[in-house]
Parts: C-alpha cells; structure tokens; sequence
C-alpha cells in the first residue's frame, strides 16, 4: 500500500492510495461524503486476488478536504476527480474497472474518459429522484432535498458530518445533489435536462447490485432506473439479500466489513472475470464536452 497525490485535469491535488501490483487496476469510487479509508480493507482484499486497486478522496472530503475549495459540485467529482482516477489507472495498466459505491456508480457516466474503463461494478448506485424511493423512506428524500439540504446550506453553507458521511458535505456538492434528486431526470443540466450522453457513450460490462435491506438509499425502482442511464452497456441487475452472504444485516454500507466475506468473493470473482474479457469497442474516447 502506498499513498500519493493524485493530480486532476484543473490542477487540484487529492489524496490517493495505490493497493496491489496487478497489471488489471480497480478503482473504488465512493459513495456521497465516504473517505478512501473506509474501503481500504475491501481494497487491500482485492489486491491479494492479484490486481492493483485505487481509492482516493473526492475534493472536499476525507485527507483531500482541504484541497482548493474553488466552485465545485458532484459534476466536478466525476469529471475531474473521478477521470484523474481513470487516467492514472489506464496510464499503467492494461485493463480497468470501477468499483462504483451509490454515487461513485453514477460518476463513470459523467466522465468525459469513461471509455479507458472496461466494466463497472455498481453497489447500491442508484439513481436519486424521490419518487422511485416506497414508502416511508419517499417522505424522508423528499423532505431532506426540497427542506432539510437546502435550509442548512442557508444556515452555515455546507452540510455537517454525520448526516450522509463521516465528514462535512461541502456546500456545492449538497446544493447540486439536491436539485438532481428535485428533479425528475435526476442528474440534469441547470435547466433541468437530462445529461445522459457520457452514459450513452459507455459500452462495457456491468453489474449493479440491489441489496433488499437498503431501502432507506438504494430502492429496486432506483437501481433500475440508473442501470438504464447505461443505455449501451452489457447490464445486469443482482438483488442480493444479507442472507445470500451469511450476514444478518448490509444495508447501504456494511457491504465493506469484512464479515461480508461471501460478498466481498463474490464482488472479486466478477471483476475478475470483467477484467479478463476481451475490451468491447467503444465510442472515441476523451470527449471534453459531455
């Protein structure tokens, strides 16, 4: 395991740790607020089974929270912190995956180099509007993004620790996760339509697992619903209870202690495999403008 700054496409330095010494490359891109270290045993768990993985701290967050604080949202997360991922990895090996956890599994469609990667494996990525959540936990989303969000973004600019990750969610981040999740497109321009065509782009093979007991951030019509923004890509769906991994509880989170061995295998074996495939064609890469 070694530690290293990871340098975006805009000059933003982030905090980067490299797992492993296979010439296949995982990258775990994280959920809305997560640090890198919350994955790191998952991470070291992988590289034993002979890739080089790759976490990192989105600006804003985690040992990357004091990087520059210039404008920035979930877009800028994607295209420039997520991307400077992809061009590390595809730079030095062969073949690349992302581990995608709930946003990180949005993020791949956003970057303008997704097509240096060659599947994605999704848990619990969905995509955000309120109205594919059921019953109570609708109410909560739709209450959180039309009141809660935008009121404490008012009140001290950002959102504190604890609420949706270990750290504060910086204010730009919160302000646009918000007018996603109010609209019906979800991720949309400042006009409210649909961005999709970095997703469209997108050809490769991916699995995005639906965990039964993450109805509170995760819900079937969610995952559905994201898994279809993958227009062109080779998608399949696995809903997975705890008790398909011998565990009592995963919900949103837990996937990433290590009790959850049956999964963490499970999750290995298939990047594996996606990693060995011979590279689908895909569209040009690089595009700047999405």
């Amino acid at each position: 395991m070694s530690t290293f700054q990871l340098t975006t496409r805009d000059g933003t330095a982030l905090a980067a740790t490299e797992f492993g010494s296979g010439s296949a490359w995982v990258i775990i891109a994280g959920a809305t607020g997560v640090p890198q270290r919350f994955y790191a045993r998952f991470a070291a768990f992988l590289a034993e089974r002979g890739v080089s993985v790759l976490t990192f701290d989105y600006r804003g967050i985690g040992a990357s929270r004091h990087a520059p604080l210039g404008p920035f949202g979930m877009t800028t997360w994607a295209e420039q912190d997520l991307a400077a991922a992809i061009d590390h990895a595809g730079d030095r090996g062969t073949t690349t995956a992302v581990l995608g956890h709930s946003f990180g599994g949005q993020a791949l469609g956003l970057c303008p180099n997704n097509t240096r990667v060659q599947a994605l494996l999704g848990l619990s990525a969905q995509s955000g509007h309120w109205r594919l959540w059921d019953w109570p936990h609708k109410a909560r989303m739709w209450t959180m993004m039309h009141i809660v969000l935008p009121g404490m973004l008012v009140a001290r600019g950002n959102i504190p620790a604890g609420l949706f990750g270990a750290d504060p969610l910086p204010g730009g981040v919160a302000r646009e996760w918000a007018r996603w999740c109010r609209g019906p497109h979800y991720i949309a321009d400042g006009d409210g339509q649909p961005v999709r065509d970095g997703f469209k782009r997108w050809q490769g093979r991916a699995r995005f697992y639906q965990i039964s007991d993450d109805r509170q951030y995760g819900p079937p019509r969610a995952v559905r619903e994201l898994a279809a923004f993958y227009a062109n890509a080779d998608c399949e769906i696995a809903t997975r209870s705890p008790a398909d991994w011998g565990v009592s509880r995963v919900g949103h989170f837990d996937f990433f202690r290590p009790a959850v061995e049956h999964g963490w295998r499970e999750a290995a074996d298939w990047l594996s495999a996606a990693l060995a495939q011979p590279q689908l064609a895909q569209a040009d890469t690089d595009s700047s403008v999405l």
